[in-house]
């Protein structure tokens, strides 16, 4: 694989900007075109980064100097482009959730497999430093035998209100945690019981938070907090937590009260200096690492941080949430 590599976004969200601009600024890729169902944002987007502009996915993948391509499309629409690109022969990012079943999910890794192409689902809390340092104190031996694990994942009302009528707190923000919980505890989960409360956005409808117990294969318990309609007055408009207790000791992460406050006349603010801040006029933060590991994959024939079967289990537990809360029962995994 040659050096610069050429990379194109799919969708052009808040996600799929960031995506466009980190591929326009790192150093071993360049951003070669952008594509987004609305026009004008296809247009803007291309002419800020100087790319190309595309009318058409077909167009986009047609391109013999694409070779990486983002999708940032919504969650339940990740089936199509996915397969598409794996067809083109393009290596894919997609963001998380890698789909929002198991059974689109297998599909695009089979058509990934048989295209001979590299998927990375962007788990990017796999990249936040906090999380990493966390996990290798685990991995370490640091707290012996884990007992218990508790995540937690709570956001501002706007975001459940933008996002809610397109997917789930589940997939949205859930699927990140059960993504980490199963790499610290280095089990699968067995048994999912939830419950959940819809008050804010019943007129959606969707669940406003889901509470979700797990069992792991090794024995140990987990518990995840997710939420998004927590008041927009708060500072910090992510709440993150998890936690960790083995026999021999205990593992926190906290995300949500950085040493960062900015107040203004009416509140005060934590601006996020984790994922994706400005830096030296470039885009930084754990999602710049993150594009930047899987470029290198792609140039190294590396192995992503992020597996297949890593991927998979996050959207069967978050589909076994749903399936739990529907019937009211604990849903066996395994």
């Amino acid at each position: 694989m040659q050096d610069p590599i050429g990379c194109a976004v799919v969708g052009l969200g808040m996600m799929g900007q960031m995506h466009a601009r980190v591929w326009a600024e790192l150093p071993r890729t360049h951003l070669v075109s952008v594509y987004d169902i609305v026009p004008e944002k296809t247009t803007e987007v291309a002419g800020k980064l100087r790319a190309a502009p595309c009318s058409s996915l077909q167009e986009l993948l047609d391109s013999p100097e694409v070779s990486i391509v983002s999708i940032c499309v919504d969650d339940q629409h990740h089936l199509a482009p996915c397969l598409a690109a794996a067809k083109a022969g393009k290596h894919i990012l997609v963001e998380k959730p890698l789909a929002t079943t198991v059974a689109e999910a297998d599909q695009i890794i089979a058509a990934c497999d048989d295209a001979g192409v590299k998927l990375m689902v962007g788990h990017v809390v796999r990249f936040d430093p906090r999380y990493v340092v966390a996990q290798q104190a685990i991995a370490a031996g640091e707290v012996g035998q884990i007992i218990q694990v508790f995540a937690r994942r709570n956001n501002i009302v706007a975001s459940g209100r933008r996002i809610a009528g397109r997917t789930s707190v589940a997939f949205f923000l859930g699927v990140h945690d059960i993504d980490i919980m199963r790499w610290f505890v280095g089990s699968d989960v067995v048994r999912v019981h939830a419950e959940s409360a819809a008050r804010v956005l019943a007129d959606v409808p969707a669940e406003d938070s889901i509470f979700t117990l797990m069992k792991f294969s090794d024995g140990s318990v987990g518990c995840l907090e997710t939420c998004w309609v927590v008041p927009e007055g708060v500072p910090n408009t992510l709440d993150a937590r998890l936690e960790v207790v083995g026999t021999l000791g205990r593992v926190a992460v906290r995300v949500g009260d950085e040493s960062c406050d900015i107040a203004g006349r009416e509140r005060a603010r934590r601006p996020d200096i984790a994922y994706g801040p400005e830096m030296w006029g470039l885009q930084g933060g754990a999602l710049r690492t993150q594009l930047e590991h899987f470029a290198d994959c792609v140039l190294h024939d590396g192995r992503p941080a992020v597996s297949n079967v890593d991927a998979r289990a996050a959207v069967e537990v978050a589909e076994a949430i749903h399936e739990s809360l529907r019937t009211g029962l604990p849903v066996q995994l395994r």
